[in-house]
């Protein structure tokens, strides 16, 4: 089921949670106008997905894993603060016990964006994968 899906625009990433698919995906520039607005709705739409996965006592439910991949090209420092708070809530969602694996995505020249991840990684004290992509 998909609970959110917002399109890219210029300033915006797309922004996808599928509740069948255990995905969060991120992905695009984001440098919102107004960052409060554009974060409100994702962090409510993940705060109660979460609190639905806590609820569900199959071993089965529990076992798949929570993806969420940040493909991000760049973000400025207001969308920082929305990526910590996504990710903060991830954290609680891990420290919960449930399945949540957090992929940062970024291309093979870019090690700002990998220096980026790292950082947001060691902030907010939760583990991320780092996926590079390769240029073909």
């Amino acid at each position: 089921m998909l609970l959110l899906h917002l399109p890219s625009t210029e300033k915006t990433p797309e922004v996808i949670l599928d509740g069948d698919l255990r995905l969060l995906q991120v992905k695009g520039h984001c440098l919102p106008e107004n960052v409060r607005d554009f974060s409100h709705t994702v962090i409510e739409k993940l705060e109660n997905f979460l609190k639905v996965l806590d609820n569900k006592q199959e071993s089965e439910t529990k076992n798949k894993p929570f993806r969420v991949n940040f493909k991000l090209g760049y973000f400025n420092t207001a969308a920082a603060k929305f990526i910590a708070d996504v990710l903060m809530h991830l954290k609680t969602g891990i420290q919960q016990g449930l399945n949540i694996k957090i992929f940062w995505h970024y291309n093979e020249d870019d090690y700002d964006m990998l220096e980026a991840g790292e950082d947001m990684a060691k902030m907010v004290e939760v583990p991320i994968t780092f996926v590079m992509v390769v240029k073909e």
